[in-house]
């Protein structure tokens, strides 16, 4: 199935295309309307998952891991780029000053921890491993912060 969502930043007409291949009914369902109130939370973060995975690819990412559980919580996307491997958390809200100071410090703790579990299971030795945040606002503008946070703050 392929889908395809435009999100139009008002503020300064840009218009950032995202297509998708290989996506679920479900995950169709929520680009198709990532920015109406009908969605239930849940459906947004797929939506908003779905577009921070895209921007990673197109920045050179390779993704991993998407939705990884573990004991410790959730991790939702682990790329590599090059010798790095990257946990990412995806953060939608209304402004992106919003999506930035959204994470409390128990749940960067938790992402940490889930972290590092998968780390510790994998069997690839890599140079860097962090811990980034990929922010979205309701017109779709995008920030990504590398090294949001550390592991070794929160764990």
């Amino acid at each position: 199935m392929y889908a395809e969502v435009t999100w139009i930043n008002m503020g300064r007409d840009n218009i950032i295309s995202l297509s998708f291949s290989k996506i679920s009914e479900h995950e169709n369902k929520c680009l198709k309307h990532a920015n109406r109130n009908s969605l239930s939370s849940y459906d947004k973060g797929i939506s908003a998952e779905l577009c921070a995975k895209k921007h990673l690819v197109s920045k050179g990412y390779k993704i991993i891991g998407q939705r990884v559980r573990n004991e410790y919580g959730e991790i939702d996307i682990i790329a590599q780029k090059g010798n790095d491997v990257v946990a990412c958390e995806v953060k939608q809200r209304k402004t992106l000053g919003s999506s930035r100071d959204c994470l409390t410090k128990r749940q960067k703790g938790r992402i940490a921890r889930a972290f590092a579990l998968v780390i510790s299971e994998r069997n690839e030795i890599f140079e860097n491993y962090r811990i980034d945040v990929v922010c979205f606002d309701i017109y779709g503008r995008i920030e990504h912060i590398e090294n949001a946070f550390y592991i070794e703050e929160v764990a």
